[in-house]
């Protein structure tokens, strides 16, 4: 088995994005790993769409870029980052860890 990292924006937050993504790995034979999800931003005007963060378990064999592509053509999220995962995306997920930054006049 191989790790996989990607990253995805949710095209339309809604019930059953996650059950979707879920779906079409288990029905590949892909275990999730590790998953998160969060908006960006703190301030309500620059709130931006949804994150997903997944670490998931590939078989061997598996063409990496065909799975991309299905991936892409689920149409309900838009992939951002897809790649073998650096310590800090283990880590990051292994946390749920996010970045925020923000002045105390933004709060």
């Amino acid at each position: 088995m191989q790790l996989v990292y990607f990253e995805a924006k949710v095209m339309e937050d809604k019930p059953g994005v996650l059950g979707k993504i879920a779906t079409m790995l288990a029905e590949k034979g892909i275990n999730i790993a590790a998953v998160t999800t969060g908006i960006e931003g703190i301030i309500p005007s620059e709130v931006r769409p949804k994150t997903l963060r997944f670490l998931i378990q590939v078989p061997d064999d598996m063409d990496l870029q065909k799975l991309k592509e299905e991936i892409r053509q689920l149409g309900i999220i838009e992939l951002t980052t897809f790649r073998k995962p650096t310590p800090i995306d283990v880590v990051s997920l292994k946390y749920g860890l996010e970045a925020v930054i923000a002045s105390s006049k933004d709060l």
